[in-house]
């Protein structure tokens, strides 16, 4: 017997997140999603149901916007978000995600704080304000255990860039490396299997939807507009990921 409850849950985080995968949110629907696939199925589960998912995301949403991508600041990225996903990889199984919660949400919020009260040029000299070091290991690190990368990332590329349309592109394509170097190390780990990756590509329609969707309304909005909604949903979502941290300690 089908359990449709299952297949509804699964299909509304799948579109949540691919909405987010176009670069709307900041991050924020991505973390709802895997915030209720968690709870509903386990932390494993939920990163395993949605890591095939993502790479379709990722070729959908780099398709829409292979126009505009900052291939110089992708490529300088790379050693350090690389370094990210090797540092999960080799610490996945000892880390405790909670902690790593509640760290997250804090340095995303205390960046969005210092960024609406100081002047630029003061901003700049706050540490790790624009760090590729810093924000590119941290986003490898965080998508590799909790598929939550995107929310270092934005916070990151908030710091180069104006146009929304730059921003979305060079995001996308950031995370896509990521999302890639993480599948051997999710076979290694167990974590992922070929027969999971047949069952929930099951759901690949409506990733494909949801990216085309969120593309649409990232168009419909000026670029003050966007960042605004991206600096909210990043407040958000820090603020979730620092309750659900403190919760699960």
């Amino acid at each position: 017997m089908l359990d449709y409850s299952y297949y509804f849950v699964v299909s509304i985080c799948v579109l949540l997140f691919s909405i987010s995968k176009s670069g709307f949110s900041g991050g924020g629907l991505a973390l709802i999603s895997v915030t209720v696939l968690s709870i509903n199925y386990g932390p494993v589960k939920a990163i395993a149901i949605l890591m095939p998912l993502l790479i379709v995301c990722d070729l959908m949403a780099g398709y829409l916007n292979k126009k505009f991508f900052d291939a110089k600041i992708i490529f300088s990225l790379f050693p350090f978000t690389f370094t990210g996903v090797i540092l999960g990889t080799l610490l996945f199984k000892f880390i405790n995600l909670s902690a790593m919660s509640i760290f997250i949400g804090a340095m995303s919020l205390i960046y969005i704080f210092f960024n609406y009260l100081l002047t630029k040029s003061v901003l700049r000299t706050v540490p790790l304000n624009g760090s590729k070091t810093f924000w590119g290991t941290l986003s490898g690190f965080t998508s590799f255990c909790l598929h939550s990368g995107g929310l270092p990332m934005n916070t990151y590329l908030l710091t180069q860039y104006k146009k929304k349309t730059e921003f979305v592109a060079t995001l996308v394509f950031s995370m896509a490396i990521i999302n890639i170097s993480k599948i051997v190390p999710y076979f290694y780990l167990d974590i992922l299997s070929v027969k999971q990756i047949q069952e929930y590509m099951l759901f690949s329609p409506i990733a494909v939807f949801g990216v085309i969707l969120g593309h649409w309304m990232n168009k419909k909005l000026s670029d003050k507009s966007f960042f605004t909604i991206i600096n909210i949903f990043i407040v958000v979502a820090s603020s979730r990921l620092i309750y659900d941290g403190y919760v699960g300690l």
